[in-house]
């Protein structure tokens, strides 16, 4: 029986040239199907560890802001503690990445829109995810959190896809739009490690401890020939 691959989709920045993120970075998490039942219990005892709260959402921005419940981290300790945890859990062999940046500064001088960026993000994302599933003879289904600003580019690249590449039309078997209301713990995996592919792509100097150990996890993937991850610039 061919197993299922599913690839889980979340952002950084934003593709508008009027918000004030230098990068706009697409990044996606990719698990085996009969995997993520496995993982998701792992989340939850991490979370349930740390905040005392299994169902509670991961979310970047909050987090790097130490806001909320993620106000605990605001300790070295802990957060040192919490992140070397969460990243020991996604070392595991079968969770693979791919990130796709862009510099929307070079893109304003290409001449791009907005639209452009999402439209070539999405389309090189999802030509990626077909090699994954191509190279482990994998099917493959898509979850992303839902944007109404851009999911209509992410299904015409699917749709493209689709239209243009047999492989992906018998491969890759469906798309979801979800909101974070729906618990995904891939989805929340996306969301975390996009600010640190950011940062590693602009090389920037990353001193603090807790970037550190992010950092040395997308590291390791890169190198992983054998479950291959990606970190790609379109500019």
């Amino acid at each position: 029986m061919v197993g299922y691959k599913i690839i889980s989709l979340d952002e950084s920045g934003k593709a508008s040239f009027e918000h004030p993120s230098k990068l706009f970075v697409l990044s996606a998490v990719l698990v085996p199907e009969s995997f993520r039942s496995k993982l998701d219990n792992k989340i939850k005892k991490i979370k349930k560890k740390f905040f005392k709260d299994e169902e509670i959402v991961f979310h970047s921005r909050d987090m790097s802001r130490k806001k909320g419940p993620f106000s605990i981290l605001r300790d070295p300790k802990t957060e040192t503690a919490f992140w070397s945890e969460f990243v020991s859990v996604l070392n595991n062999k079968d969770i693979s990445l791919i990130f796709i940046i862009t510099n929307k500064t070079k893109a304003v001088k290409l001449g791009w829109q907005p639209k452009t960026i999402l439209k070539r993000s999405y389309l090189r994302l999802l030509e990626l995810f077909l090699i994954q599933l191509n190279k482990n003879k994998n099917k493959g289904k898509i979850i992303a959190e839902s944007d109404p600003s851009q999911d209509i580019y992410l299904i015409e690249a699917h749709n493209t896809h689709q239209a243009q590449n047999q492989s992906y039309r018998n491969n890759v078997t469906s798309i979801s739009l979800v909101s974070k209301s729906n618990f995904d713990s891939e989805v929340q995996i996306a969301d975390a490690l996009a600010p640190i592919a950011g940062r590693i792509f602009s090389k920037v100097a990353i001193k603090k401890k807790v970037e550190k150990i992010k950092a040395r996890l997308v590291e390791r993937k890169l190198l992983d020939k054998e479950n291959s991850s990606y970190l790609e610039s379109l500019v």
